[in-house]
């Protein structure tokens, strides 16, 4: 009788918390995502701000022009060499995709009780 309601105690338990864990887990884990992408957000301006300084000196301007438009000198020849093995369905240059979060056995059985994803 006593491992019965003992049992019980415990399933009762579990049903009472489930919601406030529930809740806890997901936003734990929302947070967690948008930290991961906070830094690639912040990794991502910190290379366009240097970007942005290069292509305030002369120097930097010609090698945007030059790799970017194909512009030469002035008595310059212009050679483009073609890769046959290259991919042709690169992504965009810039395009950040949403970062991952690690995942352990732990989180994903978490992911799996508390229905993240």
């Amino acid at each position: 009788m006593i491992p019965l309601l003992a049992l019980g105690v415990v399933l009762l338990a579990g049903w009472a918390f489930y919601s406030p864990l529930k809740v806890h887990y997901q936003e734990s884990r929302e947070q967690a995502r948008l930290e991961a992408e906070l830094a690639s957000l912040q990794e991502r301006n910190e290379t366009l701000n240097a970007q942005v300084e290069r292509l305030k000196t002369p120097e930097g301007v010609e090698e945007l022009a030059r790799e970017s438009l194909g512009m030469v000198k002035e008595g310059e020849n212009l050679y483009v060499v073609v890769d046959p093995d290259a991919d042709a369905t690169s992504t965009a240059a810039g395009v950040a995709d949403t970062p991952e979060i690690p995942g352990s056995l732990w989180n994903d059985l978490l992911d799996l009780v508390f229905g993240v994803r």
